[in-house]
């Protein structure tokens, strides 16, 4: 996704190389010998933050390349300037799953925080370009947040209707996504951040969305989907696989049609 806008932005003056591609877990990404490789030829890093991408840490102090370390004109963390949802407060254990101590941080499922990301990654390339690029930099930057607002007021009319309906997720990946859409998130098949569903929680939330007529269940697409179609047995809810990332599915293949793919198929299922 942040690769996507990168190259909204860039254009055929930058290079993109994408290290975790939006079809996998974002929460487990395998660190590979040949990102190394990559990060040491980069001129600018661009992460998600709030400790999902943690692991590219230890691979950027491996690839020696001081321009994208922290605190680097090269290194970019887009979360800057995003208010976060789902802080924890007080002490974080293991107990609570894998807890984000910084909130939840799949906030580029908002388009206001589509807007948000893009100054950063604006900024960034302002920093290290070459003086004779930053204008052009500047206009698609420009151009991008505008043609992204007026596709989020057409992506926010097409769910106006269901304003306020109930839906519970896989992992609890559309937290921003509701709140900018104004739907409900009622819960999540996993009882805790990354652990997988047991029987009891299974059995807890069916009856709980029984009692409150939730008939909506998004399943993101990498996890497993034999939980969803069993709630939705007895539930009577209808499950809509979503892509969460840009390339989770081959029609979501910038961060405009990331959205088309999922307001289209919430969309279909609600109006059906």
């Amino acid at each position: 996704t942040l690769s996507s806008i990168t190259k909204e932005i860039g254009g055929d003056k930058v290079e993109v190389i994408t290290l975790a591609p939006g079809n996998r877990d974002p929460h487990y990404v395998e660190p590979r010998p040949s990102m190394v490789v990559n990060l040491r030829d980069a001129d600018l890093l661009v992460k998600v933050g709030m400790d999902l991408d943690m692991w590219v840490d230890s691979l950027v102090d491996a690839s020696r390349n001081r321009k994208i370390m922290w605190g680097s004109p090269g290194y970019v963390d887009c979360s800057v300037g995003i208010k976060k949802m789902e802080v924890p407060k007080g002490r974080v254990s293991m107990k609570e799953g894998e807890i984000h101590i910084y909130g939840n941080p799949h906030y580029w499922l908002s388009p206001d925080n589509g807007e948000i990301i893009a100054r950063n990654i604006l900024e960034g390339l302002l920093r290290v370009a070459p003086a004779g690029d930053k204008e052009y930099f500047k206009k698609r930057a420009e151009s991008f947040i505008s043609r992204l607002r007026e596709k989020a007021k057409e992506w926010k009319g097409e769910l106006k209707p269901y304003k306020g309906t109930k839906f519970v997720s896989y992992h609890r990946s559309f937290s921003y996504f509701a709140k900018y859409f104004e739907l409900d998130y009622f819960g999540t098949l996993e009882p805790k951040p990354g652990i997988p569903p047991s029987t009891a929680h299974i059995a807890n939330l069916i009856k709980d969305m029984k009692s409150k007529g939730v008939k909506l269940i998004f399943l993101e697409t990498y996890y497993p989907r034999k939980f969803a179609d069993m709630v939705a047995k007895e539930t009577g809810a209808k499950v809509v696989v979503l892509p969460t990332a840009v390339g989770a599915m081959k029609e979501a293949n910038d961060y405009f049609s990331l959205f088309d793919v999922i307001i289209s198929r919430i969309n279909e299922v609600l109006r059906g």
